[in-house]
Protein backbone atom coordinates (compact mmCIF):
# COMPACT_ATOMS: atom_id res chain seq x y z
CA UNK A 1 0.00 0.00 0.00
CA UNK A 2 2.50 2.13 1.18
CA UNK A 3 4.56 1.46 -2.57
CA UNK A 4 1.47 2.12 -4.53
CA UNK A 5 0.72 5.84 -2.45
CA UNK A 6 4.38 6.58 -3.10
CA UNK A 7 4.45 5.60 -7.05
CA UNK A 8 0.95 8.14 -7.11
CA UNK A 9 3.03 10.47 -5.33
CA UNK A 10 6.02 10.77 -7.66
CA UNK A 11 3.59 10.87 -10.33
CA UNK A 12 1.86 13.59 -9.61
CA UNK A 13 5.45 15.45 -8.47
CA UNK A 14 6.58 14.71 -12.23
CA UNK A 15 3.42 15.88 -13.41
CA UNK A 16 3.43 19.35 -11.72
CA UNK A 17 7.28 19.85 -12.01
CA UNK A 18 6.72 19.09 -16.30
CA UNK A 19 3.62 21.48 -15.72
CA UNK A 20 5.66 24.38 -14.42
CA UNK A 21 8.71 24.12 -16.73
CA UNK A 22 6.57 24.29 -19.45
CA UNK A 23 4.42 27.08 -18.33
CA UNK A 24 7.95 29.41 -17.56
CA UNK A 25 8.89 28.42 -20.93
CA UNK A 26 5.27 29.37 -22.68
CA UNK A 27 4.30 31.83 -20.72
CA UNK A 28 6.79 34.74 -20.24
CA UNK A 29 5.14 38.23 -20.47
CA UNK A 30 7.37 41.15 -20.46
CA UNK A 31 4.87 43.33 -18.76
CA UNK A 32 4.63 47.44 -19.00
CA UNK A 33 2.80 48.39 -15.48
CA UNK A 34 1.93 52.39 -14.09
CA UNK A 35 0.24 52.60 -10.91
CA UNK A 36 0.32 55.20 -8.51
CA UNK A 37 -1.20 53.84 -5.39
CA UNK A 38 0.08 50.45 -5.79
CA UNK A 39 -3.29 48.80 -7.73
CA UNK A 40 -2.06 47.75 -10.86
CA UNK A 41 1.44 46.75 -9.49
CA UNK A 42 -0.33 44.04 -7.46
CA UNK A 43 -1.99 42.69 -10.35
CA UNK A 44 0.92 43.00 -12.53
CA UNK A 45 3.06 41.57 -9.73
CA UNK A 46 0.45 38.73 -9.66
CA UNK A 47 0.43 38.36 -13.47
CA UNK A 48 4.45 38.24 -13.59
CA UNK A 49 4.13 35.98 -10.67
CA UNK A 50 6.42 38.51 -8.12
CA UNK A 51 9.67 36.55 -9.44
CA UNK A 52 9.47 37.42 -13.24
CA UNK A 53 12.57 40.14 -13.82
CA UNK A 54 10.28 41.56 -16.81
CA UNK A 55 8.04 43.70 -14.86
CA UNK A 56 8.87 46.64 -16.21
CA UNK A 57 7.74 49.92 -14.67
CA UNK A 58 6.17 52.48 -16.86
CA UNK A 59 7.42 56.13 -14.80
CA UNK A 60 10.85 54.59 -14.76
CA UNK A 61 11.13 54.20 -18.63
CA UNK A 62 9.58 57.67 -19.13
CA UNK A 63 11.89 59.15 -16.50
CA UNK A 64 14.97 57.30 -18.21
CA UNK A 65 14.06 57.52 -21.68
CA UNK A 66 13.86 54.19 -21.97
CA UNK A 67 11.35 52.89 -24.30
CA UNK A 68 13.17 50.29 -26.54
CA UNK A 69 13.13 46.68 -25.66
CA UNK A 70 13.85 43.33 -26.85
CA UNK A 71 11.59 40.47 -27.15
CA UNK A 72 12.68 36.32 -26.77
CA UNK A 73 11.24 34.15 -28.78
CA UNK A 74 7.29 33.23 -27.85
CA UNK A 75 7.42 36.18 -25.09
CA UNK A 76 4.22 37.73 -24.20
CA UNK A 77 3.58 41.55 -23.71
CA UNK A 78 1.55 42.83 -21.42
CA UNK A 79 0.12 46.41 -20.28
CA UNK A 80 -1.11 46.81 -16.86
CA UNK A 81 -2.41 50.48 -15.62
CA UNK A 82 -5.88 51.73 -14.08
CA UNK A 83 -8.44 53.87 -16.01
CA UNK A 84 -8.76 57.48 -15.91
CA UNK A 85 -11.99 58.99 -16.04
CA UNK A 86 -13.28 56.30 -18.69
CA UNK A 87 -10.52 56.49 -20.60
CA UNK A 88 -6.39 56.11 -20.76
CA UNK A 89 -3.77 57.86 -17.99
CA UNK A 90 -1.73 60.34 -20.40
CA UNK A 91 1.57 58.71 -19.34
CA UNK A 92 0.17 55.38 -20.86
CA UNK A 93 -0.67 56.48 -24.05
CA UNK A 94 2.44 58.74 -24.40
CA UNK A 95 4.96 55.39 -23.81
CA UNK A 96 3.19 53.23 -25.92
CA UNK A 97 3.79 55.99 -28.43
CA UNK A 98 7.47 56.02 -27.94
CA UNK A 99 7.66 52.42 -27.40
CA UNK A 100 10.02 49.99 -29.56
CA UNK A 101 9.50 46.08 -28.93
CA UNK A 102 12.22 44.55 -31.51
CA UNK A 103 11.24 41.03 -32.52
CA UNK A 104 7.42 41.95 -32.17
CA UNK A 105 5.71 40.31 -34.84
CA UNK A 106 2.14 39.65 -35.51
CA UNK A 107 2.13 36.63 -33.28
CA UNK A 108 3.08 37.91 -30.53
CA UNK A 109 0.23 37.89 -27.81
CA UNK A 110 -0.57 41.25 -26.64
CA UNK A 111 -2.87 41.52 -22.88
CA UNK A 112 -3.57 44.96 -21.16
CA UNK A 113 -5.41 44.90 -17.81
CA UNK A 114 -7.41 47.55 -16.69
CA UNK A 115 -8.00 48.36 -13.09
CA UNK A 116 -10.66 50.88 -12.07
CA UNK A 117 -13.35 51.44 -9.36
CA UNK A 118 -15.87 50.65 -11.04
CA UNK A 119 -15.97 50.41 -14.94
CA UNK A 120 -14.10 51.77 -17.71
CA UNK A 121 -16.52 53.31 -20.24
CA UNK A 122 -14.61 53.15 -23.73
CA UNK A 123 -11.00 53.23 -22.44
CA UNK A 124 -10.69 49.84 -23.99
CA UNK A 125 -11.84 50.95 -27.67
CA UNK A 126 -9.18 54.16 -27.02
CA UNK A 127 -6.43 51.76 -26.49
CA UNK A 128 -7.66 49.78 -29.32
CA UNK A 129 -7.38 53.21 -31.64
CA UNK A 130 -4.16 53.84 -30.32
CA UNK A 131 -2.93 50.46 -31.24
CA UNK A 132 -3.99 51.31 -34.60
CA UNK A 133 -1.33 54.01 -35.20
CA UNK A 134 1.54 51.56 -33.62
CA UNK A 135 2.98 48.34 -34.87
CA UNK A 136 0.94 47.20 -31.94
CA UNK A 137 -2.16 45.08 -31.65
CA UNK A 138 -4.03 43.97 -28.82
CA UNK A 139 -5.42 39.84 -28.27
CA UNK A 140 -7.50 40.29 -25.34
CA UNK A 141 -8.46 42.59 -22.33
CA UNK A 142 -9.49 42.39 -18.83
CA UNK A 143 -10.79 44.71 -16.52
CA UNK A 144 -9.82 44.03 -12.69
CA UNK A 145 -11.87 45.99 -10.29
CA UNK A 146 -10.09 47.50 -7.20
CA UNK A 147 -10.93 50.08 -4.74
CA UNK A 148 -11.20 53.41 -6.52
CA UNK A 149 -8.56 56.16 -5.03
CA UNK A 150 -9.69 59.80 -6.50
CA UNK A 151 -10.38 62.19 -3.59
CA UNK A 152 -9.65 65.62 -5.12
CA UNK A 153 -12.66 66.83 -6.79
CA UNK A 154 -14.96 63.99 -5.02
CA UNK A 155 -14.74 61.52 -3.03
CA UNK A 156 -14.88 58.31 -4.52
CA UNK A 157 -12.59 56.63 -1.85
CA UNK A 158 -15.07 53.94 -0.25
CA UNK A 159 -14.87 53.12 3.52
CA UNK A 160 -12.55 50.75 4.59
CA UNK A 161 -14.47 47.84 5.18
CA UNK A 162 -15.46 48.21 1.81
CA UNK A 163 -12.53 48.27 0.41
CA UNK A 164 -11.95 45.03 1.63
CA UNK A 165 -14.66 43.72 0.35
CA UNK A 166 -13.35 44.99 -3.17
CA UNK A 167 -10.14 43.32 -3.03
CA UNK A 168 -11.11 39.90 -1.99
CA UNK A 169 -13.70 40.02 -5.08
CA UNK A 170 -10.58 40.74 -7.19
CA UNK A 171 -8.86 37.72 -6.62
CA UNK A 172 -11.24 36.07 -8.92
CA UNK A 173 -10.90 38.32 -11.38
CA UNK A 174 -7.35 38.32 -11.86
CA UNK A 175 -7.69 34.50 -11.45
CA UNK A 176 -9.90 34.09 -14.43
CA UNK A 177 -7.48 36.24 -16.21
CA UNK A 178 -4.57 34.80 -15.88
CA UNK A 179 -6.17 31.80 -16.54
CA UNK A 180 -6.50 33.06 -20.50
CA UNK A 181 -3.59 34.68 -20.51
CA UNK A 182 -1.51 31.61 -19.20
CA UNK A 183 -2.90 30.10 -22.64
CA UNK A 184 -2.33 32.74 -24.56
CA UNK A 185 -6.30 33.10 -25.84
CA UNK A 186 -7.56 35.87 -28.39
CA UNK A 187 -10.44 37.76 -28.45
CA UNK A 188 -11.47 37.62 -24.73
CA UNK A 189 -12.64 40.92 -23.68
CA UNK A 190 -13.54 39.97 -19.93
CA UNK A 191 -14.56 44.13 -19.71
CA UNK A 192 -17.16 45.96 -17.07
CA UNK A 193 -17.50 49.04 -19.73
CA UNK A 194 -20.69 49.80 -17.42
CA UNK A 195 -23.75 51.88 -19.10
CA UNK A 196 -23.14 53.92 -22.07
CA UNK A 197 -19.33 53.55 -22.32
CA UNK A 198 -18.58 55.38 -25.00
CA UNK A 199 -21.14 58.29 -23.74
CA UNK A 200 -19.29 58.05 -20.13
CA UNK A 201 -15.40 58.39 -21.69
CA UNK A 202 -16.83 60.89 -24.35
CA UNK A 203 -18.47 63.41 -21.86
CA UNK A 204 -15.33 62.59 -18.72
CA UNK A 205 -12.26 62.10 -20.01
CA UNK A 206 -11.83 65.76 -21.55
CA UNK A 207 -11.93 66.60 -17.56
CA UNK A 208 -9.31 65.07 -16.87
CA UNK A 209 -7.29 65.71 -20.17
CA UNK A 210 -7.34 68.97 -19.38
CA UNK A 211 -8.30 69.84 -16.07
CA UNK A 212 -4.62 68.92 -14.50
CA UNK A 213 -3.47 71.91 -12.81
CA UNK A 214 -0.80 71.46 -10.36
CA UNK A 215 -1.72 74.58 -8.88
CA UNK A 216 -4.43 73.24 -6.27
CA UNK A 217 -1.16 71.22 -4.36
CA UNK A 218 0.15 71.94 -1.86
CA UNK A 219 1.75 70.70 1.62
CA UNK A 220 0.62 71.48 4.84
CA UNK A 221 3.35 72.29 8.47
CA UNK A 222 2.76 68.64 8.80
CA UNK A 223 5.93 67.86 6.21
CA UNK A 224 9.00 66.30 7.39
CA UNK A 225 10.65 67.44 4.11
CA UNK A 226 11.54 63.46 3.51
CA UNK A 227 11.39 63.74 -0.48
CA UNK A 228 9.14 60.92 -0.61
CA UNK A 229 6.96 62.90 -2.95
CA UNK A 230 9.83 63.80 -5.82
CA UNK A 231 11.04 60.58 -5.89
CA UNK A 232 7.44 58.72 -6.66
CA UNK A 233 6.06 61.30 -8.85
CA UNK A 234 5.79 59.75 -12.37
CA UNK A 235 6.43 62.94 -14.44
CA UNK A 236 8.93 64.51 -12.47
CA UNK A 237 6.65 67.50 -11.49
CA UNK A 238 7.60 67.90 -7.48
CA UNK A 239 10.87 69.32 -6.17
CA UNK A 240 12.10 69.74 -3.18
CA UNK A 241 12.92 73.79 -2.29
CA UNK A 242 13.69 74.74 1.55
CA UNK A 243 12.47 71.14 2.47
CA UNK A 244 9.25 71.34 1.41
CA UNK A 245 7.97 70.18 -2.41
CA UNK A 246 7.00 72.53 -4.63
CA UNK A 247 5.33 71.46 -7.77
CA UNK A 248 6.05 72.47 -11.34
CA UNK A 249 3.56 74.11 -13.43
CA UNK A 250 1.42 72.42 -16.02
CA UNK A 251 -0.57 68.99 -16.04
CA UNK A 252 0.52 66.47 -14.02
CA UNK A 253 -0.58 62.58 -14.63
CA UNK A 254 -3.11 63.08 -11.89
CA UNK A 255 -1.87 59.19 -10.03
CA UNK A 256 -2.55 61.09 -6.35
CA UNK A 257 0.68 58.68 -5.40
CA UNK A 258 1.65 62.17 -3.84
CA UNK A 259 -1.09 62.45 -1.60
CA UNK A 260 -1.85 58.93 -0.74
CA UNK A 261 1.63 58.12 -0.10
CA UNK A 262 2.80 60.87 1.77
CA UNK A 263 3.73 58.95 5.46
CA UNK A 264 2.72 62.47 7.15
CA UNK A 265 0.06 63.21 4.97
CA UNK A 266 0.96 66.50 4.98
CA UNK A 267 0.25 66.65 0.57
CA UNK A 268 -3.34 68.26 0.20
CA UNK A 269 -5.03 69.30 -2.83
CA UNK A 270 -6.88 72.53 -2.32
CA UNK A 271 -9.67 72.61 0.90
CA UNK A 272 -11.49 69.30 0.00
CA UNK A 273 -8.21 66.86 0.59
CA UNK A 274 -8.29 67.59 4.41
CA UNK A 275 -10.30 65.82 5.90
CA UNK A 276 -10.65 62.51 3.17
CA UNK A 277 -9.01 59.21 3.87
CA UNK A 278 -5.65 57.69 2.03
CA UNK A 279 -5.22 54.35 0.53
CA UNK A 280 -2.59 52.55 -0.58
CA UNK A 281 -2.95 48.85 -1.43
CA UNK A 282 -2.57 46.96 1.52
CA UNK A 283 -1.54 43.48 -0.21
CA UNK A 284 2.44 45.16 -1.45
Amino acid sequence: MKTENTSVYYKEFFRRSIFISFAKTYFNPMIFYFSGTGNSLYVAKKTADQQNEKLISIADCMKNKQFVFSLTEGESVGFVFPVYFYGLPTIVSDFIGKLKLQNYHTSTYTFTIFTCGGSIGNANGRLKRLLKHSPFHLDSAFTVVMPDNYIIMFNLLPPEEKRKEILQLAEPQISQALKHISKKEAKVYNLKKGPLPCFMTFANYPFYLYGRSTKPFHSTSDCTGCGLCERICPSGMIHIQNKRPIWDAGKCTQCLACIHRCPEGAIQHGKKTYKRDRYVNPNL
